[in-house]
């Protein structure tokens, strides 16, 4: 952008549009990257009006502001276009709670809510699992080899390990009551993580507490007995 390293003249504003563009582009993508390019464009487009001849250096900078900040504003349309019920709240902050509004409602959009009856097999011990769940309310009894071995209440996932991996149940889940939860395809999950990587960090990472939030309690109950 011509820049210069000249301090005199105000290329001290080309300095710092220089700087503004390489913080921007170490931030997470949205917003403060589209902020920080916003304000790159702004400084080098200060710095262009104050250095004579810099015609094609204001230009540039002009396309990087409009560009940013269409992408920003188009950002916080979404965010605020995305609304959530008391239960898409609950399952929110369960599974998606490092996701900001517009993508948790995308993913969230992805899957179903259904009501099941007690008695309704959601996995089956040794078969690849259909889907990930939520219990929204309700509740649903772990069986291994027949034998009930724990039992999974409402605001907890079902399914979540298998559902990434694509690895057979380790055990069949079967509602112990009338329940509702929210259920998406696990190839769907999988794709769907696959072609957003940062939604898969996220969502990893609450999959891993929940597993590990299992672990401890059935080890509390393996030591209460």
């Amino acid at each position: 952008m011509g820049l210069g390293l000249d301090f005199a003249d105000g290329g001290w504003l080309g300095h710092l549009a220089g700087l503004a563009l390489i913080i921007a582009v170490l931030m997470p993508p949205m917003p403060w990257m589209r902020v920080g390019l916003a304000l790159s464009g702004g400084l080098a487009l200060a710095y262009a009006l104050a250095s004579p001849g810099n015609t094609g250096t204001a230009i540039w900078a002009i396309l990087l502001m409009l560009v940013s900040l269409s992408l920003l504003v188009r950002y916080v349309l979404a965010e605020q276009s995305a609304k959530f019920s008391d239960e898409e709240n609950a399952l929110r902050d369960t599974f998606m709670p490092d996701l900001n509004r517009a993508a948790a409602r995308h993913l969230m959009d992805r899957g179903n809510w259904i009501n099941g009856k007690a008695g309704e097999t959601l996995i089956n011990e040794d078969e690849a699992i259909s889907h990930l769940f939520y219990l929204s309310t309700g509740s649903a009894d772990v069986m291994l080899k027949g034998k009930s071995i724990a039992r999974c209440i409402a605001g907890q996932l079902i399914g979540d390990v298998t559902a990434l991996s694509g690895e057979p149940a380790s055990g069949t889940v079967k509602l112990s009551e009338d329940s509702r939860f929210w259920c998406i395809s696990a190839p769907q999950l999988r794709q769907y993580l696959t072609l957003h990587p940062n939604v898969r960090a996220a969502i990893e990472r609450q999959i891993n507490a929940a597993l590990d939030s299992k672990l401890r309690q059935a080890n509390a109950t393996l030591a209460g007995k």
